[in-house]
């Protein structure tokens, strides 16, 4: 049974792959991106697990099957419509736009560079906490400054955009190259790429972007040495990181499995022994955890509002710096009925695909920021996009609400695309 679901999983991320490599665009969509993340994260950790004789009988197959539940409900759900969302037609105007742009890039800097200057083993590979998450939590500015200006970029050639995204691009490759951040360098391919592929139509080759799959997953069981040189050193001794033995903890993740799916293995596991589920609370202690300042209204405070949910198991030590999937989550949350979450992240974003494929400039925006949050539904969390929404409704939606330019035309639609004009 082991071997038959392992093949039906295989199977289910090849027809994902094979799916986004059928037409133009589709590499640049959700059930794509999962299959991506599937079979670079996922897939070598599973082998050295499927006869692990140490782990609860059973346990893997249920893992298994609930992952190709769960990869089928992703693409179902992006399949199941292509509605635009109404409320993000909005006409911006471009020059306010880039004067928005300039401003956050200016503030999320400042604060990428205070945490830049922060030794390297409180803010790499570790559980940030206190004043690295502080910076951290406003340099995100610099991201919507950065998409913002790529996509004025995208639509038209200025200078003043140009300026916008080399200097926050002096940041943003410093934070990736330093902290080994694979989220954000695939953010970043992916705010050039959707941008620059609804205003130009540039597209990257498909086989160029499988190679570049298949590179992803042959580097990514190193970034646990690249992380651990930056971190002693507080930034990359590329003399250290050229000796990375690549090859050898490619093949020690296929021998041994990985930490994560191991994770997530014991943690449904569990969940499906105890029968004990915390129907979404895990949200809502998320949204707490992230978003209410113990520093200000104090440890004791904060842990009040969160929800009591099921405790793990005894024998249950997740590594530091390890995750745990969204499968695990969705699995703990509602059974096999968890499944429902990675549909319901699909639909979302499928909404917001057409809306950037109508012409929104919002929907275009939100879209290149929530696409990576969302692949990482499979690897991390299914919170991750959700979190990301929360801040983009703290920062980028007023700040956006001051480029909103009214369009003056006699008989105009009121539902006519929001676009960028010329202003």
């Amino acid at each position: 049974m082991n071997l038959l679901l392992t093949c039906l999983l295989c199977l289910t991320v090849a027809l994902l792959l094979l799916w986004g490599m059928m037409a133009p665009g589709r590499i640049y969509q959700l059930p794509f991106l999962v299959g991506v993340m599937a079979v670079s994260f996922l897939l070598p950790q599973i082998p050295g697990l499927m006869d692990d004789r140490f782990l609860p009988r059973g346990a893997y197959e249920r893992m298994a099957a609930f992952t190709i539940l769960c990869l089928a409900a992703a693409w179902l759900g992006w399949s199941s419509t292509q509605k635009p969302v109404a409320f993000l037609r909005r006409n911006f105007g471009e020059r306010r736009l880039l004067i928005v742009s300039a401003v956050l890039s200016v503030i999320g800097a400042y604060f990428y560079f205070k945490l830049s200057r922060l030794p390297g083993d409180m803010v790499v590979g570790v559980q940030m906490s206190g004043v690295p998450v502080i910076y951290l939590f406003v340099a995100r500015l610099m991201t919507y400054g950065l998409a913002l200006g790529v996509l004025c970029l995208a639509r038209r050639t200025s200078l003043f955009a140009f300026s916008i995204v080399a200097f926050d691009l002096v940041f943003y490759l410093d934070r990736i190259v330093v902290t080994g951040k694979r989220a954000e360098a695939i953010e970043l391919v992916a705010i050039f790429a959707v941008a620059f592929w609804f205003h130009r139509g540039w597209l990257a080759p498909r086989t160029i972007a499988l190679a570049g799959v298949l590179l992803g997953t042959f580097l990514m069981n190193s970034m646990g040495d690249y992380r651990a040189i930056t971190r002693a050193n507080s930034g990359p001794i590329w003399q250290d990181i050229g000796q990375i033995d690549v090859s050898a903890n490619f093949r020690a993740t296929l021998q041994e499995g990985g930490l994560e799916v191991r994770n997530a293995i014991l943690r449904i596991d569990h969940a499906a022994t105890s029968l004990e589920f915390d129907y979404g609370k895990f949200h809502w202690n998320r949204l707490v955890f992230n978003y209410v300042p113990s520093q200000l209204v104090g440890e004791a405070a904060k842990r009040s509002l969160m929800l009591k949910t099921p405790p793990m198991a005894r024998d249950y030590n997740a590594l530091t710096g390890t995750t745990e999937t969204g499968m695990a989550d969705a699995f703990q949350s509602f059974w096999y009925f968890g499944a429902a979450k990675f549909f319901l992240i699909a639909y979302l974003l499928a909404r917001l695909w057409a809306s950037a494929k109508e012409g929104q400039a919002a929907g275009q925006l939100v879209y290149m920021l929530s696409v990576v949050p969302a692949m990482h539904v499979v690897s991390h969390q299914t919170d991750w996009v959700i979190m990301a929404w929360v801040h983009m409704v703290l920062f980028l939606v007023p700040s956006l609400a001051l480029a909103v330019v009214p369009v003056r035309r006699p008989h105009a639609d009121p539902l006519a695309p929001g676009r960028l004009v010329h202003s």
